[in-house]
């Protein structure tokens, strides 16, 4: 998926088991990133900040709190912040607001938000698979890069499956230069004792900018 390692299309991802990366999902939108031309989002190996592809202003500095993070399901308002989020990624592929907003009022169940002090930090969105309501795809993950390094993309996805006890398997894709977002997946399926396999998807030709290959990510045999 175009995933960050704390944002997230998976159109880049992280696995520590996978030396390569790649992006999140199709969409009713658009998609998400997380490193740079293999330039790591993060300044700490972990599985925190965004996922995704695409090249965004310079994020806006904030101060960050040490509060524990929350997840929840999005509400329509929160879809502002979620644009921001992905603009100030520097990665992803970064939507309409209005497809954020959408995103956020009528795919909730397959979206979560991260917050500290009541404020959006961090954010996964996805939506199943249409022929397999069982398969979630991960098209965007982003964490404020103030927060970044304390997990929170790690804490979206377990909080999304927790809450998705009929997904037995998780989708996304990862450009081959996306260290961090295949760590960030890497990590998710051997905390869940799953299986991941990569296959291609989308070649490069697929697109009709200049754009890597986006090979996809399978975790399967969750919940088992």
């Amino acid at each position: 998926m175009p995933t960050s390692t704390e944002n997230s299309h998976a159109r880049r991802h992280q696995t520590e088991a996978f030396p390569t990366a790649s992006r999140t999902s199709p969409n009713p939108a658009s998609k998400n990133g997380d490193s740079s031309p293999p330039r790591d989002l993060f300044d700490t190996p972990d599985e925190d900040e965004s996922a995704g592809t695409a090249h965004a202003p310079a994020p806006v500095v904030r101060h960050a709190s040490s509060a524990a993070p929350t997840v929840r399901c999005p509400v329509l308002s929160d879809g502002a912040q979620m644009w921001r989020l992905a603009r100030d990624s520097g990665e992803l592929d970064v939507n309409t607001p209005y497809a954020y907003a959408l995103l956020a009022r009528d795919f909730a169940d397959t979206c979560r938000v991260a917050t500290i002090d009541d404020e959006p930090v961090g954010f996964v969105i996805g939506y199943r698979r249409p022929e397999s309501a069982a398969t979630l795809f991960v098209w965007q993950i982003a964490v404020d890069p103030a927060f970044r390094g304390r997990n929170i993309a790690g804490l979206l996805l377990d909080g999304l499956v927790r809450d998705l006890p009929d997904v037995t398997t998780v989708e996304t894709t990862v450009t081959e230069s996306n260290a961090s977002s295949r760590r960030l997946f890497g990590k998710f399926a051997d905390r869940h004792g799953a299986d991941l396999a990569e296959s291609p998807l989308f070649a490069a030709d697929d697109f009709p900018d200049s754009h890597d290959a986006e090979p996809l990510l399978t975790i399967s045999g969750l919940g088992r």
